[in-house]
Parts: C-alpha cells; structure tokens; sequence
C-alpha cells in the first residue's frame, strides 16, 4: 500500500481508518502527518472523530524533533482549530506556541497536497528561524480548556489577549499537559467535562489543578459542581496549605460556559503573577534550575507586594546566599527582596516534600508558634516553602539569630583565645533552656493526628542492614540484647505525642535569653522524649571537647543515664573530664534536657526507662553519621551494657 492509499484509508470509513492502523509504522513520520491534517480537514467527519484519529496515528510513529518542528510550523496554518488544538497537546512544550502564532508562514499549497519534497524543503527553510520560545507569546501563557466541545468565542477571546487556548477533553489528555506544561497560567473548567464526574472524580480534578499551582486562575462552571463554592474554595486552600480561601483573581464560578469578556483580565493577571519575577538584576544563583528561578521570582514578587501594600509595586532585584540545611536535603537560602530590610527564609524541595511539611507544621505547630509565618508557592514539578525569618536581634536587622551551634562554636573560640577571661555561658544556657521549653511544652501534647508518617524516632533499618551483611560494631551480643529491648519498650509509645522531629544544635535560633526552633519538616507524631534526648546528645556528641577516654566517658553517661544524678554530683565525681568551661556548659545543658525528657514522660504516664531506651537507640542510630564523636556514641551503648 503507498502513501496515498493509506492516507486515504485513515481518513476514510471506520472499517478502513481501523484496518490502516497496522501499516501506520512503516511510513514516513513528517509525510505522513503532514498530509495527514490535510486529509482529515478534507473528509466528512466529526470534530472529535479528526482528533481521536490523528492522535491514534501519531502514537504509532516515532517523530524525530525535526518532525515535531515541522509539524508545529505547518500546524499554525490548520484551518480547523480543533484539530490544530489536538496538535499541539501532542507537541513538547517548546513547540505549542508554534501552533497559535499569530501570524502563520504563507502555504503556497493546501496540506493535502504537500508531498516528501516540499517536507524536506519546509524543513530545511524552518530550521534557522524555529525558536523554542517565540517572541510573538508571552511565558505562561497557555490556558487549558477542560470542555468536551470547542467554543470559538472563548478561543478568539483568549488569542486576543496573546495567550494560547489548549482544550483537554479527558482526564487523560490533563495529565499528560499538566506533566509537559510548565506554562499554564489558568484552567477553565466547564459543565460537559464534569458531567460525567461522581463527587468524589471531581474533588480529585480540583485537587489535582490546585496543587499544580498556587499563582493559576481556576474558573469553573458551577451548575457542574457536585460541591458548593465554598467548599470548593476549601479544598483547594487545603491543597495548597492556605488558611485562608483564595481570592477572586485566584478562583472564580460561573454559571455560563464560554470565558466572558470581564473576566480576560482575571487571567492576564495569573499570567502577570508568574512573570512578575521576570526583573532586571534577578541574582541568579546556580544552584538554582531556570523554573525554580521563575517560582523564586514570582513568589518573592508577591511578597514584596504584600509586605509595601501595593499591588503595583515591582520586584527590581533578589538577592540569594544559601545555608546548610538540616537533614531533610532540601536547599534552603536567606533572601532579600528590593530595599525591604527583613529577608526571608526560602526552602526548595520536591513538591511532595514541601506540602508534606507545610501540612506538618499547619496540623502540629501553628497554633503555638506564629513567628514563622510559613508560606507555600508551587508550579508545575518546582516547589518553595517562605519563612520569616527569626531577627539577631529584637531591633529590625537583616541577619537571622545564629544557630545554636554557631553560638557554642564562637564560645569554645572564645574560650580558646583567653580562658580565663572566657564567661560561663549563662546567657546561652538561659537561650537553651528557652528552646528546650518549647519542646517540652510541644512533646507534653498528645499527638491528636496519627495520620501522617511517624519520622521523629530513632531509626535503625539501615544500621541493622550493615549488621545483617556481616559488619561488626564491636559491642557484643548484650548489647545487641539491650538494644532489642528498648525498641520494644519505646514501640508501644511511638506516636503519643507532637513532635519537632528534627530537634538538633542547627535547628534552634539564639537570640539574647531565646531559643527559637526551626525547621519543621519532620513534626508530627513520635516518642514523647524523642526531641529532648536528640537534642541532649546533639549537644554532647557534637560539642563536648573528648578530654578522656572512651572509658571515662562511659562512666559519665552511667551516672548521667542510668544514675541520674545532678549536675553538682555529676561536677564533682567527673571533674578531670570538665577542665573546659565548653564541657561544663555542655554538662549543664545535657541534664537540662535529661530532667525534661523526664517530666514530659511523667506527664504522659510513662516510665523513666524510657529515656534511657530513646537514648539507646538515638546512640545506636548515631554511630552511622560521619560528622558525630564515635567514640562518644559508644560510650553511651557501653555505659548501659556494662
């Protein structure tokens, strides 16, 4: 069969079009779906019947990108616009706009005709000029249509406006544009695509295009919602961790079908928000993809219009250092917007990671603490979390409070360079014994929610992994014993309480007397002492100067763990390995955090051993981070052991 006879068979009777299906493979790609359209404009068939044949054919071929310009650049020229809307929902994002140019190339012969010459010679003219972004089309401009039917008046409204209507018919045809579209700007979504929807396949359609992003404009046609409006705004604030419901230039209803000349501006304005940060001296970090620089833009846009009450206002420049983060992997940076003096805190991470924690700290944490003022801004597969950020000091200035451990790293510095005249570190303590409050009050509350992911406690697959491949940590089968033991100790109180998760010497700001706790991205339910005693052997396994033997130290965490003694009788039977004022401060904070790990257990109901199987554990869990005082972890698996 040539090339004429197939083309004539797939855009002929359903018998024929089914049969030629086979032999689509063997012919040329470009001549075959260049000729294609022609053919399908030319036969007697059904709109929807053009679309669901051409996107057959063009599943079984393979298009080289060179096709997939062509077909782009001759596309713009298809007379039946629902059949160039089918087109270009099978193009990569690149090639869409090529589609609706507004000023298509001049075909001196209808795509019927066109043959493998013309195709090469197209093909050679286009290559020079084709341009994955043309100038022509603003970025983010594409709205998506989720109807059964094409409206030309929506579809000429929108092209007026410069911006490109793509018409999804399916669920299907959503998911594949939502997974190769990164610019969309807004969703109208009407009646005919919902009809066939139940409550719960249209909850999941809203749910599915709020978290694509949080700067699109929704429009929906609410005679096709099974929902009210209100709870429709609900959903998705609940998607996109908002406590509040979006606004109209966010979210709108209607009760007709076709887009109204009122509400263009509604969606130029979605489109003005992702390109707001589009500014003249955007500092470009490298550490940053071009669609995560868009989001950092947009969202830092909108934060500076917010924080200068003017929605008019201009993002003119971003200024990006990025920190070490805690443990989750996440880049997290300090940014500064324009001339304004407080910069923020700025999180980027997986999508799924950011919602995760944003949910975290909305169920568990907003309530008791409100300095953060968390802030979640998506797009596409890029994800960003906005916090205040917690000052140096109570004046406004431009640098966050240091960290704990930077406080306790400038103390043994000081120490170092005169210690005699080095102080005892009552302040800081006073700032430790502030955050380790916070935690107890937070770990006192019983977890309400045990619904999400418990990633507060110990965890030990990894290590026993090693164990079972033959590594040898040198303790003993006792001590494997006491470890078993505690697991089973802590297993039946692993989620009782509201926890921080991630309580460590880098997740706790200083400022003055103040601790402040940060980094909520493993909160939710867990161990009630889980915090408390990571925090005490953050502090001893990362700070405590190792002015002894391992021996030594083991017999101090036996009276610190097991014995439980004061701080005073601690002092005076371990005075060689306290000769530093860092040790002694060290010391101090430890027993604090010890003495309230042990009153939240109390409140809980629970034994004291059970501080000492977290800590156990904690132990065991640490020997496998580089970064940490081996020896120190082990003399505290030893002291219980002996």
């Amino acid at each position: 069969m040539n090339l004429d006879e197939l083309l004539e068979d797939l855009s002929g009777p359903a018998e024929s079009y089914e049969s030629a299906l086979a032999k689509v493979p063997q012919a040329p790609a470009s001549e075959l779906l260049t000729r294609l359209l022609g053919k399908l404009q030319s036969k007697q068939l059904t709109d929807s019947e053009r679309e669901r044949r051409f996107a057959s054919v063009f599943a079984r071929v393979s298009p080289s990108s060179a096709d997939l310009a062509l077909l782009a650049e001759l596309g713009s020229g298809v007379d039946n616009v629902v059949l160039r809307n089918a087109l270009a929902l099978l193009l990569p994002p690149e090639y869409k706009r090529l589609v609706f140019r507004t000023n298509p190339p001049a075909r001196t012969k209808p795509l019927i005709e066109v043959a493998l010459d013309d195709v090469l010679s197209l093909l050679d003219r286009t290559a020079v000029r084709l341009s994955p972004t043309p100038r022509s089309h603003a970025s983010f401009s594409d709205v998506i249509i989720l109807s059964i039917s094409d409206d030309p008046a929506t579809r000429k409204l929108l092209e007026s406006a410069n911006l490109l209507p793509l018409r999804c018919q399916s669920a299907d045809e959503l998911d594949q544009m939502l997974a190769t579209n990164e610019d969309i700007c807004a969703f109208l979504v009407e009646a005919s695509f919902l009809a066939s929807m139940n409550r719960d396949e249209q909850r999941a359609l809203v749910e599915k295009l709020a978290a694509f992003s949080t700067f699109v404009w929704l429009r929906f046609q609410e005679d096709g919602l099974a929902d009210q409006n209100l709870d429709v705004g609900q959903l998705i604030a609940d998607v996109r961790c908002r406590t509040f419901q979006p606004d109209v230039t966010e979210l709108s209803f209607r009760d007709s079908a076709g887009l109204l000349q009122r509400e263009l501006p509604l969606v130029a304005r979605a489109r003005e928000r992702l390109t707001g940060g589009e500014a003249h001296g955007l500092f470009t970090p490298g550490e940053l993809s071009p669609l995560e620089l868009k989001l950092l833009g947009a969202a830092m846009c909108r934060y500076s219009k917010e924080r200068r009450f003017n929605p008019r206002a201009e993002l003119t420049q971003v200024t990006t250092k990025f920190l070490q983060g805690g443990q989750t992997g996440a880049r997290v940076a300090l940014v500064k917007v324009n001339d304004l003096r407080m910069p923020v805190i700025v999180k980027l991470d997986r999508k799924e990671f950011i919602l995760d924690e944003a949910r975290r700290f909305l169920t568990f944490i907003y309530k008791d603490n409100l300095d953060l003022r968390p802030e979640v801004h998506l797009h596409a597969a890029t994800a960003l979390i906005v916090f205040g950020i917690i000052p140096s000091s109570d004046a406004e200035t431009e640098e966050p409070a240091p960290t704990l451990e930077q406080r306790l790293a400038d103390y043994w510095y000081s120490e170092m360079a005169d210690p005699a005249g080095c102080d005892d570190g009552d302040l800081l303590f006073e700032g430790f014994m502030d955050a380790v409050r916070r935690l107890a009050i937070l770990n006192k509350q019983k977890c309400f929610d045990r619904s999400f992911s418990c990633k507060a406690n110990p965890f030990l697959n990894s290590l026993k992994e090693m164990e079972k491949k033959g590594f040898d940590w040198g303790f003993g089968k006792q001590a494997v014993a006491k470890r078993q033991e505690a697991e089973n100790l802590v297993s039946a109180a692993a989620q009782n309480a509201i926890c921080h998760g991630d309580a460590h010497t880098r997740n706790i700001l200083i400022r003055n007397q103040q601790g402040f706790l940060i980094d909520y991205a493993y909160s939710g339910p867990g161990h009630p002492c889980s915090d408390l005693v990571r925090l005490e052997l953050s502090v001893y396994l990362t700070k405590f100067i190792p002015l002894g033997s391992e021996d030594d130290f083991a017999k101090l965490q036996r009276d610190l763990s097991l014995e439980r003694l004061s701080l005073r009788e601690l002092g005076l039977r371990h005075q060689h390995l306290l000769h530093a004022r860092m040790n002694r401060l060290c010391l101090r904070m430890c027993v604090a955090a010890r003495d309230c790990a042990i009153e939240v257990l109390q409140a809980h109901g629970l034994s004291l051993d059970h501080y000492l199987a977290i800590k156990i554990l904690t132990a065991w869990q640490s020997l496998q981070i580089p970064s940490l005082q081996q020896f120190l972890a082990r003399s505290i698996i030893s002291a219980v052991d002996s």
